[in-house]
């Protein structure tokens, strides 16, 4: 049966289409055959996905899609999507009805998180998105964080350090969400990908991308862990 995801994050510039192509990338190279949506009108995704096929670097079990409207979003994932393993949307940067017919389309959730206040407010955004649409059609999508653009200097700002009470605060709220362990770093790689290089993946085996790897690899096993657990558990 075909798993939908989906990332979600009301602030531009969240990190979503890099995620995004992170994760197809890491499920593929599983044998997974990915179907990516492409619902931003910034099309950061489809940009990707064209300079990919120019340069001949289109990866294998990865195809991509436009889809701009309600309709255009349901026919995807239940036409086209139903040829894949997984489809993993990268959903609209500002919160619309758009961005509310592809929750509820989803099974899970995934929102960046780059320690900075706007981040935070964006994802506590993404999260009673998440919990209103359950409220209101009862439904039960689960709703994760990841720590993206991570460094050492970042890890002592406040912001950083505010992240994990930040949504242990509303795990006590009773909202359906839970913060990662795994983080994502800030890595040159993950940015020069989107220059039409395909996927991490497909790049030559140097000391960092070995690394970005390895915490991509450990993303995608504790999302994994998470969808099968069949519950949401506190933050980390």
């Amino acid at each position: 049966m075909t798993r939908t995801y989906a990332a979600v994050s009301n602030k531009g510039g969240a990190g979503k289409t890099t995620l995004v192509t992170l994760l197809g990338g890491e499920y593929a190279l599983r044998g997974e055959r990915v179907l990516l949506i492409d619902a931003d009108n910034r099309q950061n995704l489809s940009g990707w996905w064209r300079l990919c096929a120019e340069k001949n670097n289109v990866p294998d079990n990865i195809e991509v899609t436009v889809a701009s409207t309600q309709r255009s979003i349901e026919q995807a994932i239940d036409n086209l999507g139903r040829g894949f393993d997984l489809v993993i949307i990268d959903a609209p940067g500002v919160d619309s009805s758009l961005q509310t017919t592809i929750i509820r389309s989803v099974e899970l959730v995934i929102s960046p998180i780059q320690p900075a206040i706007k981040e935070l407010e964006a994802a506590g955004q993404a999260v009673a998105a998440v919990n209103e649409i359950n409220d209101r059609f009862g439904l039960f999508i689960d709703h994760i964080n990841v720590r993206t653009r991570i460094s050492v200097p970042a890890r002592n700002l406040e912001a950083y350090r505010y992240i994990r009470p930040f949504v242990a605060g509303m795990v006590e709220g009773d909202y359906r969400t839970r913060l990662l362990t795994t983080e994502l770093f800030e890595r040159n790689v993950y940015r020069e990908i989107q220059n039409g290089l395909g996927t991490l993946q497909m790049q030559e085996l140097t000391d960092p991308v070995r690394k970005a790897r390895i915490e991509v690899h450990a993303l995608v096993d504790e999302i994994e862990q998470h969808r099968s657990s069949g519950r949401v558990e506190g933050a980390a």
